[in-house]
């Protein structure tokens, strides 16, 4: 049936619920509604029955409505049969009228009088006929031709179904196809991978695995062991026994309460100089003993001391000081006593505002009516009602 938004009548072949005569009463009673409007006559379910199968009556009266100037499509909704036609057909005749229509009003010749067509001029007489690409050449005669159209995702998932999974690196164009389900992350540690990606890295790979061929071949990682000397055997037994003597004082050091009261300075130093004679006497040079890291410490430690006790001595100027009066915090800085009583005279007013917000108000935990009656009396018994 043709409504305001859909330019066409929709008519069933099949007889099923109503007649075609119904239908066509139906659709002139209203037809002066769609007056200024362009319609279409569709007659569905053409895969039932057709308009060659009808009888010669039924086709007279398509006949008169396409020598009415009506358009007469044939279509089947389970099919879709002509249903790409009736659109086209509709766009095309909503697209005419409402031309038709801005043709016909005041507005048109203003827009006219705007466009201006520019012809340039010809330079000589050869003929220079309009450019058209290649591909946009052959998409035309796909589209002429009906040729097979390209299979997009939905096609697939139409056939499919259920087990259809969206693959999106599937058309992707790597050199080994393999690596399309590798997880490499874009960014990693705020930094983008691509930046450190040397596309030659198994080129330089392979020539870095010659080169190390040929290193053994030469045999340059060769290491003989009995070629070391008597000196260097020493060194290596000796170099062991300071190691198993430092992991003996370390256990020893654990061992020990770590809570007991801390030695004296003086029992620290006698220990640390049995400790550099030990070592010492296992070959360990200890000549250069004031660079260590426990000197250091030493060191710092006496300035910090030293510098804490200068700083406790206050200086022969400040104690002759303390003995004289010092003069009150609110008196300092001022000139006379004029001034004094001024500063306390602004401070006073500068206090005022504080002082009045700080009041008691409403937020105050403050009951004004201790005993209010209309709370505390109770209900309103039979009897007087003068106490309200």
């Amino acid at each position: 049936m043709p409504t305001s938004a859909d330019p066409q009548g929709c008519v069933h072949l099949s007889d099923q619920n109503h007649t075609i005569e119904q239908q066509l009463e139906l659709f002139n009673n209203i037809r002066p509604l769609f007056s200024n409007k362009p319609l279409i006559i569709v007659m569905n379910k053409c895969d039932i029955k057709r308009v060659s199968e009808l009888p010669d009556e039924q086709r007279k009266i398509f006949q008169d409505l396409e020598s009415e100037g009506l358009t007469v499509i044939e279509t089947s909704t389970l099919t879709d049969e002509g249903v790409m036609t009736v659109k086209t057909e509709a766009c095309d005749r909503l697209l005419v009228h409402r031309v038709e229509t801005k043709m016909k009003g005041n507005k048109v010749n203003d827009v006219l009088n705007r466009l201006h067509l520019a012809v340039p001029s010809k330079r000589d007489e050869k003929e220079r006929l309009p450019f058209i690409p290649e591909g946009a050449l052959a998409r035309k005669k796909r589209m002429v031709t009906d040729a097979p159209k390209k299979r997009l995702e939905k096609d697939i998932e139409v056939e499919m179904g259920d087990d259809y999974i969206l693959d999106l690196q599937k058309y992707w164009d790597l050199m080994n196809p393999s690596e399309r389900t590798d997880k490499v992350p874009e960014i990693w540690q705020g930094h983008n991978i691509a930046d450190y990606i040397d596309p030659e890295i198994m080129k330089k790979l392979e020539e870095l695995e010659k080169e190390e061929e040929l290193r053994e071949g030469a045999g340059e990682y060769d290491s003989d062991i009995e070629s070391e000397d008597e000196e260097m055997t020493e060194i290596r037994e000796l170099a062991q026994q300071i190691r198993e003597k430092k992991k003996l004082k370390i256990l020893e050091s654990k061992e020990k309460d770590i809570h007991a009261p801390r030695l004296p300075r003086t029992v620290k130093k006698v220990q640390r100089k049995s400790l550099e004679k030990e070592m010492s006497s296992l070959g360990l040079d200890m000549t250069e003993k004031d660079q260590t890291h426990y000197a250091a410490q030493a060191r710092s430690r006496s300035l910090q001391r030293k510098r804490k006790r200068d700083e406790s001595e206050p200086p022969v100027s400040a104690a002759r000081s303390r003995s004289s009066s010092k003069t009150p915090r609110d008196q300092s800085g001022m000139r006379d006593v004029k001034m004094v009583k001024k500063a306390k005279k602004i401070m006073k007013n500068s206090q005022k505002k504080g002082n009045r917000l700080g009041k008691r108000g409403e937020a105050d935990r403050h009951v004004f009516d201790l005993k209010p009656k209309h709370l505390l009396a109770g209900k309103r018994k039979s009897g007087k009602t003068d106490r309200r």
